[in-house]
């Protein structure tokens, strides 16, 4: 039994039941800090990242650039690809608020016209942040918001408000949406509550027509998006036609003036797009736009058009292609999309319904993002972009034992086929899927000789994929994810892994110490990042401010007999009974979403086992913001080593 100074032998239930002031004290004596960590010589690629940012909006182009003391600066420009334009430079101060005093900005919005524009803060090693709101070329702020979540959107009509979500003032693990005047004192009405939920399932998002906002509420399972309108006094939900669980297959354009909703919906690799009327706070008759093969992504509204992101699935591979739909009556797809990628695109930098144009963002195998201009009619502004090259990827299919089919993305550098080192990449869970393009890191592993692959297994995905592997049918989850990990070594795919190292972070954690133990001879080491690593202890013994939506993810132990013995079969903590190959544990000391008592209590029990396991911590980072300044060497180093030692 591994011993702790100044303590008896402690078994795993004490290692959960430690008092906030002993845990830290506990992780210095095991781990080391994150921040001492001294990264190799390898030099870090040059990744050519263009920090600038192209925003289409109703007056023109934005442009947006940071400077060289790190300020957000913008003009207005007539061209997005020669940035010309004659308008005075704009300037977005981090505020100077004496109660924010050291906090970091975390995200920017503005209004169509830049009339009002909008800061998000983090407070430094918490989940706590603020919202300011400018007028103009005032230097203050016109509003400020202190203890929100970064959910906040400027939103525009007759007054202009803003719309953000914040915990519930007298429910721990609630959340509530609200709307606000930006000048409140001027107007006879205050903040109105829009709807209240869990903590964690309560989001809102702005609409292209910036007077509506769309909101989500509900754990992950039933959580349904609708619209309101913040224009309105009484600014009520207006239910979308079907049970909506995608923000980005709907949004608010502008036909003839007036707004439409858009909504794409998903049927067995074919989809269609219909449109409807709004008006006097109701959603009246609609009419079919468009339809097609594959599966709709993502939209972007703007004034009588709509840009449509198409998912394209082969045996091997997914395309996606860009199309341009007119939304006045139904019309057929041209020959051919606009654009095309074996990557992923992004539209979310299309704020506004526009008819300047639009910006869509190519993220494609490891190479920096590249962003496409777009006029009104769809005509590329910029099609001499640089080509993108020397990457592979594919997409292949697996079915587990039970019959399910699975597909796994892999990205590597070389010939048509991959043999060596794999870093496998897990998560299933709360319907998401990891996209590897979109992984900032992922040029870095190319660059050092390893491929890199992600499993969509069930728990992950759409609804009917995610309630698959949720709950009492968990295991679902770790048996493709097994069968996954076996692909990859079988030589029967694109890539084949003569090391295997499986990581996963959150979530992801409880598919790495499930591998760990139920198959030890697929992975040669295992990486664990405030890791979920035993829902059943966590569930029963820990509090979380995301405790209703983990209950929803992961099942209710207390009162539902299913669920418990589900959990309690597949608890990595209690099946753990052998050594285990080298493994690191991260965690952060000011996470709050995932207790850092579950990554110690792993840690140990492993370690009891006999087995090579490291435990980094971060004493100051949180769930989704640890290690902030650390060199991606240091980790690939830490592979590298274990690996050697297999």
């Amino acid at each position: 039994m591994q011993t702790i100074t100044g303590h008896p032998a402690l078994t795993v239930e004490d290692y959960l039941a430690v008092e906030d002031g002993e845990l830290m004290s506990l992780l210095q004596v095991h781990g080391q800090r994150i921040d001492t960590l001294e990264p190799s010589c390898h030099e870090l690629a040059n990744l050519d990242i263009d920090e600038t940012e192209v925003v289409p909006l109703r007056k023109g182009w934005l442009w947006i650039n940071v400077d060289d003391s790190g300020q957000l600066i913008g003009k207005w420009v007539d061209d997005p690809v020669t940035l010309t334009g004659e308008s005075k430079p704009l300037a977005f101060p981090d505020s100077t608020i004496a109660e924010l005093a050291g906090w970091s900005a975390h995200n920017l919005d503005v209004d169509a016209s830049i009339g009002h524009w909008l800061r998000v803060y983090r407070q430094p090693h918490s989940e706590r942040f603020a919202v300011t709101v400018y007028t103009g070329d005032e230097p203050e702020p016109t509003l400020v918001l202190i203890g929100t979540y970064p959910d906040a959107h400027l939103c525009e009509g007759t007054v202009p408000k803003v719309v953000y979500v914040e915990p519930h003032p007298e429910t721990a693990d609630k959340a509530r949406a609200r709307v606000m005047p930006i000048n409140a004192a001027s107007n006879d009405w205050q903040a109105i509550t829009l709807v209240e939920g869990p903590a964690g399932g309560v989001k809102v998002l702005p609409c292209s027509v910036r007077r509506f906002v769309k909101v989500g509420h509900g754990v992950r399972s039933t959580r349904q998006w609708k619209i309101a309108d913040t224009d309105r006094p009484d600014p009520h939900l207006l239910s979308i036609p079907g049970f909506v669980h995608d923000p980005d297959l709907f949004d608010v354009g502008y036909l003839n003036d007036e707004p439409v909703l858009i909504h794409a919906t998903n049927n067995r690799h074919h989809w269609h797009i219909d449109a409807y009327e709004i008006g006097h706070n109701r959603i009246h008759h609609g009419w079919r736009v468009a339809n097609g093969q594959g599966e709709v992504r993502q939209l972007a509204a703007g004034s009588d058009r709509v840009l449509v992101r198409v998912s394209l699935s082969s045996p091997k591979s997914e395309a996606e292609h860009l199309h341009l739909i007119t939304l006045a009556g139904f019309s057929a797809l041209p020959t051919g999309p606009l654009l095309k990628t074996e990557g992923r695109f992004d539209l979310s930098l299309n704020t506004c319904a526009t008819a300047v144009g639009f910006t869509a963002v190519e993220m494609s195998t490891g190479t920096p993002p590249m962003s496409w201009y777009l006029d009104s009619t769809g005509h590329v502004l910029n099609p001499l972009a640089e080509l993108r090259a020397g990457t592979r990827a594919a997409r292949d299919r697996f079915t587990s034992p039970d019959g399910y089919e699975c597909t796994i993305d892999m990205r590597w550098r070389g010939g048509p086929q991959f043999q060596g080192p794999v870093v496998f990449m897990v998560y299933g869970a709360y319907g998401l899927d990891l996209e590897l393009d979109t992984d900032p890191e992922l040029r870095y592993w190319l660059d050092r000789g390893y491929a890199v692959a992600t499993a969509n297994v069930r728990g992950g995905g759409d609804p009917e994929r995610h309630q698959a592997g949720a709950r009492h049918m968990r295991e679902n989850s770790l048996i493709d994810t097994v069968t996954a990990a076996q692909w990859l070594r079988s030589g029967n795919g694109s890539v084949t892994a003569t090391h295997l190292c499986v990581i996963g972070a959150s979530a992801g954690g409880f598919l790495v110490a499930s591998l760990l133990t139920e198959a030890p001879g697929l992975i040669d080491a295992g990486v664990i990042v405030n890791g979920y690593v035993d829902p059943l202890h966590a569930l029963l013994r820990l509090s979380s401010l995301t405790g209703q939506a983990d209950l929803d993810e992961w099942g209710d132990p207390v009162n539902d007999s299913r669920d418990f013995a589900v959990l309690h079969r597949l608890s990595p903590l209690r099946k753990l009974r052998s050594s285990t190959p080298p493994t690191l544990v991260i965690v952060a000391g000011r996470d709050v979403r995932v207790d850092p008592r579950l990554g110690l209590a792993w840690l140990m029990r492993v370690r009891e086992m006999g087995s090579d396991a490291t435990l980094w911590f971060d004493p100051d980072g949180t769930h989704d913001r640890w290690g902030t300044e650390l060199n991606p060497n240091i980790l690939i180093d830490w592979v590298d080593h274990a690996l050697d030692q297999q």
